[in-house]
């Protein structure tokens, strides 16, 4: 018969701690029984050992690559709830294992494909940008997508004509690569890399209008194998980076557009209704050849 002053309590300790560390049975009182023990340093180290990252299995690949993430503040929240920078931040790496895998990169995927709007312009942060406003998308088989982004198509107004390049022709970085048409006026516009040209978007020689309506997704122009990705991608620019170059590019031209234009412009959806009314003329022609010609 056991004494009745016996109290049987159920002890929990962290076995990865160098001392035998008791543990609260609560969740309240300790990140050991809920969603948040994936920011414990302990936790992190010994998962680490066991799976070194060098080792860590192949992760699903996201269509646009995600820009390099400076120091973001301690992750808060529930895991369902990652921010999109989650998947920088991880010091275990074991992603096969790891049972909020699916949360981590739908935010991230969710991140990069989620428009921005800066001044008035949109732009998708996984998307690379070159100084005359043509994006590249980077894809799975190492060819690349180009487009016209939405400040360009803004600056020019309504495009009535395209002109695309051929399949199989080569283009080089800074280089003419294919013509819009706005109104009577025809418009040059450039390559943001080198390579040669593997498909064309047909259907905009149908539908030009598709570069106004949407420049990121249906109005794509050209894919490109480039001939050297690594360079092309050194001088252009995308994420937090690409944010305040377009935001540096607005204020320039709403600065352009008071002094040649003689109008004050407080947005994109001004900008439109001020430059149709001058688009072909000497200040429009300015301005394209100011922010669209390398």
């Amino acid at each position: 018969m056991k004494c009745p002053f016996l109290e049987e309590v159920v002890v929990r300790y962290c076995k990865a701690y160098p001392v035998r560390k008791l543990i609260p049975c609560s969740s309240e009182e300790s990140v050991c029984l809920s969603d948040e023990h994936l920011n414990c340093d302990t936790y992190q180290e010994v998962a680490m050992v066991a799976k070194k990252i060098e080792e860590a299995i192949e992760v699903p690949e996201i269509e646009v690559s995600a820009p390099e993430t400076p120091e973001y503040p301690p992750l808060e929240g529930k895991p369902a709830y990652f921010p999109h920078y989650w998947s920088k931040l991880c010091k275990v790496l074991n992603c096969p294992a790891c049972p909020y895998r699916a949360q981590c990169f739908a935010a991230e995927s969710k991140w990069l494909n989620e428009p921005v709007l800066v001044r008035g312009f949109s732009l998708l942060r996984g998307l690379y940008f070159s100084k005359w406003h043509t994006w590249v998308n980077l894809r799975k088989d190492g060819t690349v997508m180009v487009g016209l982004d939405d400040f360009a198509q803004k600056l020019l107004g309504g495009i009535t004509s395209v002109g695309l390049p051929e399949k199989g022709e080569k283009i080089e970085a800074a280089g003419s690569a294919w013509k819009v048409g706005v109104d009577s006026t025809e418009v040059e516009l450039f390559s943001p890399m080198d390579g040669e040209v593997v498909d064309v978007n047909e259907g905009l020689s149908e539908k030009p209008s598709l570069l106004n309506e949407n420049p990121y997704r249906k109005g794509w122009v050209y894919t490109l194998k480039p001939t050297d990705l690594e360079k092309s991608i050194g001088i252009l620019v995308n994420g937090e980076d690409a944010i305040d170059w377009l935001e540096a590019e607005a204020d320039r031209l709403y600065a352009s557009a008071e002094k040649d234009l003689g109008v004050t412009i407080a947005d994109g959806g001004e900008l439109i209704d001020a430059l149709s009314k001058k688009a072909g003329g000497k200040e429009w022609k300015k301005l394209i050849k100011e922010f669209l010609v390398p």
